[in-house]
């Protein structure tokens, strides 16, 4: 698990046991897909990093046909060799412009990456063009309070009102995960300390989600928000 991790009052049931601690980057997954069923259909995640995500959804959420897509080749490899099983493959390709057909999935999932992708219409629109009619989309993801700032929530929010999707739901996660991230670092704290080398743990502490990272510092401090969005395509396309 790479997320930054979820803690509700109220966890859901269905969560793995042998999680080595990374309970609540699993129950970030667990409260997104929340709502939308995923078994027997075909499910697409982007920006999958090390694979947990996925192998989760497929394993515990019985998907028919559960694709994973991430940007670096080291990842998808990894990932192959340790989540390869029947149903699941993972593929190396661009979370802005994804290389599949049309109408290919039922639903899709964007676990902290759409922060990472500057055109959001261009976002937006390849997704909607690999979802079937009543699909869905299901972001998670830190969003920018200033106006400017290349993944401001603004921008987002203004390239969504311009899209194919309607908005089913959109919830503030930042406490929620503030909390994740604090319960959570000493565990990721000790785990950068025995595997990375020294030369490179600073650099590890703050990619890492812990409370030194700069995404804590900026939730911590307002400037960013952390937002969960459920977003559907109509079920009978516009004539």
């Amino acid at each position: 698990m790479m997320n930054c991790g979820y803690r509700s009052a109220a966890p859901l049931p269905d969560l793995p046991t042998e999680t080595d601690g990374e309970h609540h980057g699993y129950e970030l997954y667990a409260h997104l897909v929340a709502g939308t069923p995923l078994v027997g259909r075909d499910v697409l995640e982007l920006g999958c990093g090390r694979g947990g995500g996925a192998g989760y959804l497929h394993r515990f959420h019985r998907t028919k046909r559960m694709v994973a897509l991430d940007y670096a080749l080291s990842s998808v490899r990894w990932c192959r060799r340790h989540f390869a099983s029947d149903g699941i493959e993972f593929v190396c390709g661009d979370a802005g412009a994804p290389p599949f057909p049309d109408a290919s999935f039922d639903v899709i999932v964007a676990v902290e990456v759409t922060h990472c992708l500057a055109d959001k219409p261009r976002f937006l629109a390849s997704a909607a063009r690999l979802l079937r009619p009543g699909g869905r989309l299901l972001v998670a993801d830190f969003f920018y309070q200033r106006p400017d700032a290349m993944h401001a929530l603004a921008k987002f929010e203004n390239s969504l009102a311009g899209s194919a999707f309607r908005v089913i739901a959109a919830d503030d996660w930042t406490g929620g995960v503030i909390s994740a991230i604090e319960a959570d670092s000493e565990r990721r704290i000790a785990k950068v300390r025995e595997r990375v080398p020294r030369i490179f743990q600073e650099i590890a502490l703050g990619f890492a989600s812990t409370t030194a990272s700069s995404t804590y510092l900026a939730l911590r401090a307002g400037r960013t928000v952390y937002r969960r969005y459920v977003l559907e395509l109509p079920a009978v396309a516009a004539r």
